[in-house]
Parts: structure tokens; sequence; C-alpha cells
């Protein structure tokens, strides 16, 4: 059975959506990284993440604001389970593994193209 790592919101205002998650819903910030594209906001809700993000003005027009942008779920051997899904034919999002945050992530396409995040840590 998969462990879900994070939630992932994409934001229009990532410290306005900060100050809500912890203002009405009690979150607790754990960690703010930013890279070249985008600025994340890590955010404990009782035990799970929600991960906001704020893409950099250039990206931000891509993806719709306020909705849910991917589901993570962390792996013990991501190659291990790269190759499992290539053979159930899911379409991957990137065309090799990434590293970021500590992390070896790749993404792939849900049956309705929900962004769907696997996570191993380094």
């Amino acid at each position: 059975m998969l462990k879900i790592a994070h939630i992932a919101i994409v934001t229009k205002d990532i410290e306005k959506s900060k100050d809500f998650y912890i203002k009405v819903l009690g979150a607790k910030v754990v960690g703010i990284t930013e890279n070249e594209r985008l600025k994340f906001v890590y955010l404990n809700t009782g035990g799970q993440v929600i991960e906001l993000l704020q893409y950099h003005e250039i990206e931000q027009k891509e993806r719709e604001k306020g909705t849910i942008d991917h589901i993570a779920f962390y792996v013990d051997d991501l190659e291990k389970e790269i190759k499992r899904l290539k053979k159930l034919d899911v379409e991957f999002l990137f065309d090799s593994v990434r590293e970021v945050n500590n992390m070896k992530i790749m993404f792939f396409a849900g049956p309705d193209g929900e962004r769907i995040e696997l996570m191993e840590k380094l």
C-alpha cells in the first residue's frame, strides 16, 4: 500500500494562502523553500502535509490557481516503481527522474490527467 506524502495546491498569492491555512485550519509551517521556478510553503495539518506552490510569473499562466496540483506518494525504490508503471503503460510527465529537496521524483498522469508524484528520499 502506498502512503500519501503530501497534497500540493497552486496559489496565486502564497502568503495569503499560508495565512489562511494557519489561521483557518490551524496548520503549522514546517518549511519554506524557493527555486528558479517556484516558491514552496510546507504546512503540517495534523500529520499530513499540504504543499503550497506559487509559480513565478512566467509559469503561473500554465496552471489554474486554487486547484490541487498533484498527489504525491513515497516509494522505497523509485526506479523499480517506474519499471512497474511502464509495464502498465502510464504516461510519464518527465523524460527522467529529477532531484528536488533531497528527493528523487517522477510524475505521471492519472486516468483523468491528474498529476501523481512518486518520491524517494535520498
